[in-house]
């Protein structure tokens, strides 16, 4: 095999290796990029469970501290609408779980 053959088919097979490698590279890059958005949705998710608990504690306090009630309940309109949404909020919690948990695999 002349030189000029051996340097055309060490280019080639050097291209080729590059395209997988870029290939291989992209494919990680996008996993990755998945994995950031999903563990950036259970953050905001998170937020807005926390958001639910303290909006829960300065009702329990008005009612209780300003309005001067001796007691409140998980049935009080407010509190069990509060209650509901942090429910929908930890099964959504839940299921992004799940998922960054599949992309892991």
């Amino acid at each position: 095999m002349a030189f000029w053959d051996k340097m055309k088919k060490a280019v080639k097979e050097g291209l080729m290796t590059s395209k997988e490698v870029l290939e291989k590279a992209k494919d990680k890059t996008v996993e990755l990029g998945e994995k950031g958005a999903t563990k950036f949705e259970l953050m905001q998710l998170e937020k807005q469970a926390e958001k639910r608990f303290c909006q829960i504690g300065t009702h329990v306090y008005e009612v209780l501290v300003k309005e001067g009630q001796q007691t409140i309940s998980k049935g009080t309109p407010e509190i069990k609408k509060l209650l509901q949404e942090i429910e929908e909020i930890e099964k959504s919690i839940d299921k992004k779980e799940e998922e960054l948990k599949r992309k892991s695999d």
